[in-house]
């Protein structure tokens, strides 16, 4: 279900969503702004046919009452007549206007509108020849423009001139919306406009569909190229903006894939370059430390000036072969194709070995070093080389960081997923702003560049080996306080004696 919803989510974000909602939004509007215009003309054209039929009306009328209107307008003749057509058709309505629009008499019942005059143009334009339909004006009981029907006439004795006015308005109205209740072409047009906002609709996804899904193959093709798939082309499927985009893409890959190939080829040069001079200084600084060794050897020739000098020389080959031992294995953990050597071993028995091989450094320095642990403690599954090399560089930078009288330990506790490491001593520590940095390579704290020792890649090295592992390297420092830094591995699947 939550997958269901994700999916659902994940869609309504998508561009195809947004853009049918666009569209569907638009049509829905256009087809209310259609609807409403054609409902619109479509009453104008009912008025106007209403009034194009009935614009005699007034005149037939006038022929009529013309008898009783010379009695005057508001004579009992006149009204008796009115009465007998109103009665013969009860939605009109008559009035007699004067020659300025001005209603002289009202024979609707109840009168309403003596006193109120009609727009005389607008009783010219009908009378006038070939009106434009309809010509509409305000009646003089109504509030809003409707059509009419009009007659010039004369009224009382003195054949004073005027205008008998008809009200089509209700009428016409009347018919309108009975038309709409049921005139069987009105449906069809209002199924023929559903039917054709339905198809277009489904026409407008689907071919919004088709569009976008060309969209979803180049968002599909960037994320594979983004996830290391280099290769990964896309084929244009026009000659139109998707497919101008589709050859831009492939164009950028093809750029990017070979200056990728172009670094890969320089860096593996790099690691072999590396490789190689690690392997190469190892031959004369053995050579020269025979040498060095074998001159104080002769202690007895040599004064003290000469004995420091060699004493240096020793220290700056042992610098040198530590530096050119840390290059031989970033050679080799850049080397990704090169698998680890994983096998089970007694972790106690290591950190043992390493401790009494730092020993001599340790009281050198005049620092206490000691090993805590549990002879017992379950073997584990590591590469033997490269761990002896994380330990090797701990106790190496424990020890150049810890002043004389302080003290670094070595400790190992099984847990639960494996045993933890952990080298603890009591020196300067690090700075919490240089903690991030000091495992990048080549980086070196300000303590350790005012002693003037470490070339930046002890804990680097530490830090890839423990990722080649699959393990997280943790440090622990305060300034003043001393370092931690511990590691876990896990337990070796045969465990042996």
């Amino acid at each position: 279900m939550r997958a269901l919803i994700h999916k659902v989510a994940r869609l309504g974000r998508s561009l195809y969503a947004r853009i049918a909602l666009v569209y569907l939004t638009s049509l829905l509007l256009l087809s209310v702004a259609v609807a409403w215009i054609a409902i619109s003309q479509f009453n104008q054209l009912a008025r106007e046919l209403q009034q194009r039929m009935e614009i005699d009306l007034a005149q037939n009328l006038a022929q009529v009452m013309q008898p009783a209107l010379r009695q005057g307008a508001d004579s009992d003749a006149a009204r008796d007549m009115a009465h007998h057509i109103l009665s013969i058709n009860p939605s009109l309505s008559l009035y007699v206007l004067d020659e300025n629009g001005w209603v002289i008499a009202d024979y609707g019942e109840p009168a309403c509108g003596l006193g109120q005059q009609v727009d005389p143009e607008a009783l010219e334009t009908l009378l006038g020849k070939e009106p434009m339909l309809p010509v509409l004006t305000t009646s003089p009981c109504g509030d809003d423009p409707g059509i009419f029907s009009v007659a010039p006439i004369q009224h009382g004795e003195q054949r004073r001139p005027g205008y008998l006015y008809t009200d089509l308005d209700n009428a016409g109205q009347a018919s309108m919306f009975a038309m709409l209740r049921t005139s069987s072409i009105t449906r069809t047009l209002v199924a023929a406009g559903l039917m054709a906002l339905l198809v277009s609709g489904i026409f407008g996804l689907v071919w919004f569909a088709l569009l976008t899904r060309h969209f979803s193959r180049l968002t599909v093709a960037v994320q594979r190229f983004a996830e290391g798939d280099y290769g990964q082309r896309i084929v244009a499927p026009s000659d139109d903006e998707l497919g101008r985009l589709a050859k831009a893409f492939n164009d950028m890959a093809g750029t990017i894939e070979a200056q990728l190939q172009a670094l890969q080829e320089t860096d593996r040069q790099r690691r072999e370059l590396i490789a190689n001079l690690s392997h190469d200084f190892r031959t004369p600084l053995t050579s020269l430390r025979g040498y060095a060794e074998q001159l104080l050897s002769q202690g007895s020739v040599l004064d003290a000036e000469r004995r420091r000098t060699l004493a240096a020389i020793l220290d700056n080959v042992d610098r040198l072969t530590r530096l050119a031992q840390q290059l031989s294995t970033l050679a080799r953990l850049d080397a990704d194709d090169r698998p680890l050597q994983r096998e089970p071993f007694s972790l106690s028995e290591l950190a043992h070995d390493i401790v009494g091989k730092f020993q001599h450094q340790a009281r050198h320095a005049g620092v206490t070093l000691e090993a805590a642990c549990d002879p017992e403690l379950p073997w584990v599954d590591a590469d033997l080389g490269l761990i002896d090399r994380v330990l090797s560089n701990l106790l190496d930078n424990a020890l150049h960081a810890t002043a004389a009288g302080g003290k670094v330990r070595l400790e190992a506790e099984a847990l639960a997923d494996g045993v933890r490491l952990a080298v603890i001593d009591n020196g300067v520590g690090i700075d919490a702003e240089e903690l991030p940095m000091v495992t990048q390579r080549f980086y070196r704290t300000r303590s350790g560049l005012a002693r003037g020792d470490g070339s930046g890649l002890g804990l680097s090295i530490v830090r890839e080996i423990c990722e080649r592992h699959g393990t997280q390297l943790k440090i622990d420092s305060r300034v003043g306080e001393g370092t931690r830094v511990s590691l876990v591995l896990p337990y070796a699947r045969v465990i042996e004696a």
